[in-house]
C-alpha cells in the first residue's frame, strides 16, 4: 500500500466518524424535543448523559485529524478537508448542546406553553435535522453547490422562529401573568433557531474545502 492510499483510507475513516457523529446529534435532538414535549424526565436524563458521548467523539476525531496531519503531511486540498472536519465536528458538538438544553426543560415548561409552541419547535427540529443530514452528505461528496442550497433553507427556520417569537410576545403583552410560563419557550425557540445557523456554518466550511474560498452564506450570524 503506497503512502497516499494509506492517507486516504485513514481520511475516509475520519469522514465516516463524522457521519456517525451527525447521526448521534440528530437522534439526540429528536429525543431532546420528545423529552420536552412529553415531560419525560427519564428520557431527559438519557439525552443529557449521551451528550457527553458526542463531546467525546468530537475530541477523538480532532485528535485523529491532528495525528494525520503530523504523520502524512497532506497537500493543500487534503489539508483543507482535514481542517473542514475539525470545524464541522465543533458545530456538531454545539448542536448536541442544543439537544441538552431541550432536555433540561423537560417537565419544567407549562403544558399551556407547549400547546402553543410545540408545533413550531417540532417543525424547526425536524427541518433542522434534515439540513444536518444533507449537509454532511454534501461534505462527503464535496458538493459545494448542494451545500449552498442547504444553507439557504435556514430562512425557513428563521421564519418559524420569528413567528413563534411574535406570538409568544403578543400573549405576554396581553396577559403579563402568563410571562413566567412562556419566557422559557423564548429561549428554547432561540436554541432551535441556531440549528440553521450551525448548519450554515458547516456549509460554509464545505464550500471552502471544495473551492478554497471563504464565503458567507445566507446571512450574518452572531
Amino acid at each position: 500500500m503506497d503512502v497516499r492510499t494509506h492517507f486516504h483510507r485513514e481520511l475516509n475513516n475520519i469522514f465516516q466518524q463524522v457521519i456517525i457523529m451527525g447521526e448521534m446529534v440528530t437522534d439526540l435532538l429528536g429525543k431532546g424535543l420528545e423529552s420536552l414535549l412529553t415531560a419525560n424526565e427519564i428520557l431527559s436524563t438519557e439525552v443529557i448523559k449521551n451528550d457527553q458521548l458526542i463531546d467525546d467523539l468530537q475530541l477523538k476525531i480532532e485528535d485523529e485529524c491532528t495525528l494525520l496531519i503530523a504523520k502524512e503531511t497532506p497537500v493543500a486540498t487534503e489539508l483543507r478537508e482535514i481542517l473542514t472536519v475539525i470545524k464541522i465536528v465543533s458545530e456538531l458538538e454545539r448542536l448536541g448542546d442544543h439537544a441538552k438544553h431541550l432536555a433540561k426543560k423537560a417537565g419544567k415548561v407549562s403544558s399551556e406553553g407547549l400547546k402553543i409552541a410545540g408545533p413550531y419547535l417540532q417543525d424547526m427540529t425536524e427541518f433542522g435535522c434534515q439540513m444536518v443530514k444533507e449537509a454532511l452528505e454534501s461534505f462527503i461528496e464535496l458538493d459545494s453547490t448542494w451545500a449552498k442550497e442547504i444553507a439557504s433553507r435556514d430562512n425557513y427556520i428563521d421564519n418559524k422562529y420569528y413567528d413563534l417569537y411574535d406570538r409568544l410576545i403578543e400573549i405576554i403583552k396581553e396577559k403579563p401573568y402568563k410571562a413566567e410560563n412562556l419566557v422559557p419557550l423564548l429561549f428554547l425557540n432561540r436554541y432551535l433557531e441556531r440549528i440553521g445557523d450551525r448548519v450554515t456554518n458547516i456549509c460554509e466550511c464545505i464550500v471552502y474545502s471544495k473551492t478554497n474560498k471563504h464565503v458567507e452564506l445566507n446571512h450574518a450570524q452572531d
